[in-house]
């Protein structure tokens, strides 16, 4: 469908190397599935390369990111481009509806019509049924490009319908080598970035832009310093911790986008409760990144303790860590980073976050 034209490259895909060159494969050899899976954590470069799968379906030239059906897609105008994400928590057998209703119509600008799904985990049971239908064989010319941080949370229908393509956290070389090229930031805190990041590059250049994550980092740090010198209450670090946490939800939950025309009858109550549901992934991810700065500074003091310096995560505090961790509390540091692990494990089941945080604090407190 996007012709035999060798420009399409999925140029902006840092670190997806496999999957650039899978799909650029299969558009330039005109062997497009009808509908892809994109699987990896978030901050991988999906959605990026969902837009340049779109681009390359749509443009004349293949994907050539200068005429205006590729700038169209990048800024999300494009009119045979369609956007599907959640209203709330779920996608709503409303807006499936809607796709079905035009699924027949002819492209108006390109050669092809693509749907991207932002989220393959928010359907709901009747959104999902009705989206099989469509997934089922669809008209030549329609695409679907559908995403999800895990494939094991997607129903095995979806799943088999579509061509997997797999996305791999981002290495840090990588990630590191973009942020020094795109941002104003030193080798070292580019290393770093990259590191504490997870291999989420959305994270990374996150860190560089927003100062008050960056803040929030460094108090995260701190109190792994306390803890590391035994001082601290458990119970007064941890109402910070959840303050922090409290406001990320409720920015989230003000921050939700409304209803689109269309969707504006949905009750008070389903409102309320799509509002709790983004409020309280939206505190479980701001205390997962307090527990992974805290992991990474127990796992530092560890290395250094190890005499392994150079493997440190946090490299602007080399030298708060080369004077901080003693050989003979290795084992300490790890036990301590282990359990930062477990409770991080834990934030994704539906538990008291208040009482789990200040177990691990009062654990942490006893290691230390």
């Amino acid at each position: 469908m996007a012709g035999s034209s060798t420009n399409t490259g999925f140029h902006g895909i840092a670190g997806q190397e496999t999957a650039s060159r899978m799909l650029a494969a299969a558009v330039t050899r005109d062997r497009a599935s009808h509908a892809y899976l994109f699987i990896g954590p978030e901050g991988t470069g999906k959605l990026a390369s969902a837009r340049e799968l779109a681009a390359a379906l749509c443009c004349e030239a293949g994907g050539c990111g200068r005429c205006g059906s590729c700038l169209k897609i990048r800024h999300g105008t494009h009119p045979d481009v369609g956007m599907i994400s959640p209203v709330g928590a779920f996608i709503t057998v409303e807006q499936i509806r809607e796709v079905n209703r035009s699924l027949n119509l002819f492209p108006g600008e390109s050669r092809a019509r693509v749907f991207i799904v932002t989220d393959a985990t928010a359907f709901n049971a009747e959104s999902a049924n009705a989206f099989l239908k469509t997934l089922e064989e669809p008209p030549g010319f329609v695409k679907f490009i559908i995403m999800a941080d895990r494939g094991d949370r997607v129903l095995p229908t979806i799943v088999s319908r579509c061509q997997i393509i797999r996305f791999d956290p981002v290495k840090p070389a990588v990630i590191a080598e973009r942020l020094e090229k795109e941002f104003d930031v030193s080798p070292t805190m580019a290393q770093t970035y990259a590191a504490i990041s997870g291999g989420n590059l959305t994270l990374a250049e996150r860190f560089c832009r927003d100062q008050d994550l960056r803040n929030r980092r460094q108090r995260y740090i701190e109190i792994g310093m306390e803890l590391t010198r035994g001082k601290g209450e458990p119970q007064a670090l941890a109402a910070g911790l959840l303050a922090v946490a409290e406001k990320a939800g409720e920015e989230a939950a003000d921050g939700r986008e409304d209803p689109p025309e269309g969707f504006t009858d949905a009750g008070a109550r389903q409102r309320q409760r799509d509002a709790h549901r983004l409020a309280t992934a939206a505190r479980k991810r701001e205390l997962d990144q307090a527990l992974l700065v805290l992991q990474s500074w127990f796992r530092d003091m560890m290395v250094v303790a190890s005499g392994a310096p150079e493997v440190i995560t946090n490299r602007d505090y080399e030298l708060e860590l080369e004077q901080e961790a003693l050989q003979s509390r290795s084992g300490d540091y790890r036990r301590a980073a282990e359990a930062v692990n477990t409770a991080r494990r834990k934030l994704g089941y539906n538990i008291d976050l208040e009482l789990a945080l200040l177990a691990l604090l009062n654990q942490l407190q006893e290691v230390m």
